[in-house]
């Protein structure tokens, strides 16, 4: 297993007809990890807090959860609701922000102050809900649940880079045995140039789900007992560094470049329109149909070199969701 940890100290969905199902950043297990792991690290102000909020109705129509919530308290269930409620026409940018490859910290100003995208400015927006007394129940009530899934989302590689393609799902690959197919609408329908597997989806499920069978943990607890323990002196100096959305974004593009792009078997370049909004896969000159005929395979090597990065990214997220609302409720 290579070691690719990095020092500590340093997407848009679509309608629903169109937008593949992997699009949710680390899936069922790793959100509920994180949110497992930061819910050990809250003080008694910031488990009240997020207790009470909790409590609160949302108010939001569609708020079914794409996983399944029998085994968990209250604040673990609510890793998930943000993806089960993501309206494009509200929130759905609210997941990422489109840092293009090849590009600097320089750049998050611009972006967040032009795009609804901007997963940056959303947590801070949501933080000033909850210091503010004043804010109404079911804005609390949403404050709280988009802060415990924006903690973990910001920590997906894939979910802070673009190369003019989605943050990596218009890239089909073959993962172990299972080889790109043609993405279908609810009517049956071909969506263009959109194929499963693909670069973005794998992190967020495949790849999490794959480390947790190698690793022997059935459950999101047992994962975030795990990671708990052998990060034990990281979290500790983890836990004294200041909040800062944008050198988390940061951190996360870089590993996007070194390893979710850069461990890949077969090299692709810092596309030309790499800072492009690509809503669909068909844009950007056919980015999926391009990036298809590159015929990329990864399996077992690609990852045993993500592994490592996997878990400290997980246990980084939880710990900086318990440091957002312990700061929260200290205010």
């Amino acid at each position: 297993m290579k070691s690719r940890i990095r020092p500590l100290g340093l997407v848009l969905f679509v309608v629903s007809l169109c937008i593949p199902s992997s699009a949710f950043a680390w899936g069922c297990k790793g959100h509920q990890t994180v949110a497992l792991i930061g819910e050990k690290h809250l003080t008694p102000a910031a488990k009240k807090l997020a207790h009470d909020a909790l409590q609160l109705d949302p108010q939001r129509s569609n708020t079914g959860t794409p996983c399944g919530t029998q085994g968990l308290d209250e604040f673990a269930a609510a890793a998930t609701w943000a993806d089960g409620v993501r309206d494009p026409n509200v929130d759905a940018g609210w997941h990422f922000v489109d840092i293009p490859r090849g590009g600097g910290a320089d750049l998050i100003d611009g972006i967040c102050s032009k795009s609804a995208s901007c997963i940056i400015a959303a947590l801070k927006k949501q933080m000033d809900v909850l210091k503010n007394p004043a804010s109404v129940d079911k804005d609390r009530a949403a404050a709280i649940r988009y802060i415990i899934h924006f903690a973990c989302d910001i920590h997906q590689p894939l979910h802070c880079t673009t190369n003019g393609d989605r943050g990596g799902n218009c890239v089909p690959l073959t993962y172990f045995k299972k080889t790109p197919r043609i993405e279908k609408d609810r009517n049956k329908n071909p969506i263009p140039d959109t194929y499963a597997p693909e670069l973005h989806g794998i992190w967020d499920k495949e790849m999490v789900e794959g480390h947790m069978k190698a690793k022997g943990f059935a459950t999101a607890q047992a994962y975030a007992d795990w990671l708990d323990t052998n990060f034990a002196a990281e979290i500790s100096a983890l836990s004294t560094e200041p909040i800062s959305f944008e050198d988390w974004a940061m951190d996360s593009h870089q590993h996007a470049e070194d390893i979710a792009y850069g461990d890949l078997p077969k090299l692709i370049p810092v596309d030309q329109n790499a800072g492009v909004d690509v809503k669909k896969c068909s844009d950007n000159l056919r980015i999926g149909n391009r990036m298809l005929h590159k015929h990329i395979s990864v399996g077992q090597q690609y990852l045993d070199d993500a592994s490592d990065v996997i878990d400290e990214r997980l246990m980084m997220a939880g710990i900086r969701l318990a440091m957002i609302l312990n700061a929260i409720a200290a205010s």
